[in-house]
């Protein structure tokens, strides 16, 4: 198979327009970060409108539960008591992936374990000395959200090739 790399097909396209319109949309916000709305973003452009929608619906759960969870740990981490060895810390992380896993196939959301994880993990293993952990797990949730809410509206439009 050849590719051209001149040419930009539909969904590639909109996947440029969504990445670039959730940096802009960050420009207006104080505690966003807009890697993560561009994650969100590039996951849901599909194929169409439908898959999309499915796309989006997995992100948003997996990244409730994923921040819901992260949130309590640092949370309990912050006022209760936090593992002073990194390489204990980072062991104490891996085994809380199982009840994440497991509470995702409890609630069927099989599709959104691997995001339940990636988002538990990018909370409690990179920002486990932020200020306000409930804070910083809302403002991801919102960060996500914007993502898909700029997927679904510019996976409305029609594909065009450039």
């Amino acid at each position: 198979m050849k590719t051209n790399f001149v040419r930009v097909g539909g969904r590639t396209g909109k996947t440029v327009i969504a990445v670039f319109s959730c940096f802009l949309i960050d420009t207006l916000r104080e505690n966003g970060i807009p890697f993560y709305a561009a994650i969100a973003a590039i996951l849901c452009i599909q194929h169409n409108l439908k898959d999309s929608l499915n796309a989006a619906l997995t992100r948003e759960i997996a990244t409730v539960i994923g921040g819901i969870f992260g949130m309590v740990i640092l949370s309990f981490e912050k006022n209760i008591y936090r593992i002073p060895n990194d390489l204990l810390r980072y062991l104490f992380l891996s085994f809380l992936l199982i009840p994440i896993i497991n509470f995702s196939v409890l609630i069927k959301q099989e599709k959104g374990t691997f995001l339940m994880c990636v988002v538990f993990l990018c909370i409690t293993a990179t920002h486990g000395n932020d200020e306000s952990p409930l804070a910083f797990a809302i403002d991801r949730i919102i960060d996500t959200t914007i993502g898909i809410v700029v997927a679904l509206l510019i996976n409305q439009f029609p594909k065009t090739k450039m």
